[in-house]
């Protein structure tokens, strides 16, 4: 069932966030966007305040800075991170940051987070990463998930997936949670595991199912592009696929150089 703007409006005025920044700045603009978008807002400046607030009450999503001191590294933000998840071990957390790296991330992500954002943000980006966490959450909470084999296909189009081991099933159940939302997913596996029926499985059971399921094998390209990080070269890979899709597919499509990635009418290629 799809909800109109007014309704989602009406839950997200319901929606306590906790912002954690020593940054006064930052409080004050996170919280501003954040109660014009209809949230509630709670903003602390320290770890001993933000483990208070957490004690106390129950955020639905916290944003939290991970340096609170003159350090960079980010460990302070992992370790309260860490800490939280402790004591609120099913709130998501968006972790943010003016000193982002991919290995910052990644620890980041072990540790609990559900998104890392660096600053200074973007705020549709922000608030989108905001609704798909809360989205996902909402939706564990109530339990949407395929139970057994027979609920997932009278619920689900999972027709093309056979099997109904308790492994499968948890992993029908990840698919039938993220597929109504934006988030971003990465399937690892070896090959000939069902990663691609996974994928198609979340697009069947998505808000885009009626667009297209554009498929890419990256092993039929040279493998220099595999190896070379210059941006340059990726751009020149895209600009390549955007044309393959243009001539065979007759789709049209273009590449955005800022973000590097495809995009084909509403559906993206990332």
């Amino acid at each position: 069932m799809k909800l109109s703007e007014n309704s989602i409006f009406a839950k997200d005025m319901n929606t306590m966030i906790l912002v954690v920044d020593d940054d006064a700045a930052i409080r004050s603009s996170l919280s501003f966007l954040l109660k014009h978008a209809g949230f509630e807002v709670e903003a602390v400046s320290s770890p001993e305040e933000a483990l208070l607030t957490v004690r106390a009450t129950a955020p639905q999503l916290i944003l939290m800075d991970m340096n609170f001191t003159l350090t960079t590294t980010g460990e302070e933000g992992i370790h309260l991170l860490k800490q939280v998840k402790i004591f609120r071990p099913d709130v998501p957390v968006i972790l943010i940051t003016a000193w982002g790296s991919i290995s910052l991330a990644v620890q980041g992500m072990q540790a609990g987070a559900f998104d890392f954002i660096t600053k200074p943000w973007n705020n549709l980006v922000l608030l989108n990463s905001i609704r798909t966490a809360l989205a996902l959450k909402e939706q564990k909470n109530s339990q949407v998930f395929p139970l057994n084999r027979n609920e997932a296909n009278e619920k689900f189009h999972f027709e093309h997936i056979i099997g109904q081991s308790v492994p499968l099933m948890e992993i029908l159940g990840t698919v039938s949670r993220i597929a109504p939302t934006n988030a971003s997913v990465l399937i690892t596996g070896e090959s000939g595991t069902g990663k691609e029926l996974i994928a198609e499985a979340i697009h069947a059971n998505s808000a885009k199912a009626g667009g297209p399921f554009v498929k890419v094998n990256l092993g039929a390209y040279p493998k220099v592009f595999s190896r070379v990080k210059c941006s340059v070269i990726r751009k020149v890979h895209l600009q390549m696929l955007a044309q393959i899709v243009r001539v065979v597919l007759r789709w049209p499509i273009r590449v955005r150089s800022s973000s590097m990635r495809l995009e084909i009418w509403s559906c993206r290629v990332r």
